[in-house]
């Protein structure tokens, strides 16, 4: 293999299959790094990450709220995919490494917010969101929006494109570190990382509206 070749596979398994490389303490520290910054980002440039997979734009909030709101969906899905493992027997397996790699594997929701974060597109964005709003339909008997409305929800689509890309990345990398880390494959591995998915987006929605302050909602009292 040549050396162009090494330098090739080494930079796709880094994008695609990190967990391969990295895990336990030094994947951690990576990955809470990755978390910290993707806060910092967020709380300069009007974004929330208040989901294991959401990323929009909302009030600005301190750097502090934005990223105890990344502790909650990493913490959340890891411990979910910590219960599925050991439920399906599977072991013996190093917490730290699931829990490691979980968290390096949110490094693209950091790409997705410089993304949104750039100043021109970040208020292209907001305009054609306030824009789509007030061309909304209101009347009931009206069937198709009007094609004012309907070209800036394709203009909208197309620009937020990549944001969706490294979404869904960023779900590939969550899946095949808890493969590696757990040792499941096939079916018994795609269906708890989906059911922990699914369970983690709407406990951490829950958590992060309960333990943090967000404008205009309320917390526990």
């Amino acid at each position: 293999m040549t050396s162009e070749s090494r330098t090739t596979t080494g930079l796709t398994t880094w994008l695609f299959r990190p967990s391969d490389r990295i895990a336990g303490g030094q994947a951690l520290i990576s990955g809470l790094i990755l978390i910290a910054l993707t806060a910092l980002l967020a709380s300069s440039s009007g974004l929330l990450n208040d989901g294991v997979i959401d990323l929009h734009f909302g009030p600005d909030l301190p750097f502090w709220v934005l990223l105890a709101q990344g502790l909650i969906n990493w913490l959340t899905l890891s411990m979910l995919l910590l219960i599925a493992a050991l439920w399906l027997g599977r072991g013996p397996f190093r917490w730290i490494d699931l829990f490691g790699t979980q968290a390096l594997a949110r490094w693209p929701m950091l790409a997705a917010t410089a993304y949104l974060a750039i100043p021109g597109l970040n208020s292209t964005i907001r305009d054609l969101t306030a824009e789509m709003l007030t061309k909304m339909p209101t009347d009931p008997s009206k069937v198709m929006a009007s094609s004012a409305y309907l070209l800036d929800a394709m203009w909208l689509t197309l620009i937020s494109l990549p944001t969706l890309i490294f979404i869904v990345w960023m779900i590939w990398l969550m899946y095949h570190a808890y493969a590696v880390s757990t040792g499941l494959k096939g079916m018994r591995a795609a269906f708890s990382f989906t059911g922990a998915l699914i369970l983690a987006a709407i406990l951490s929605k829950v958590l992060i509206v309960w333990l943090l302050p967000m404008p205009g909602i309320t917390g526990p009292a």
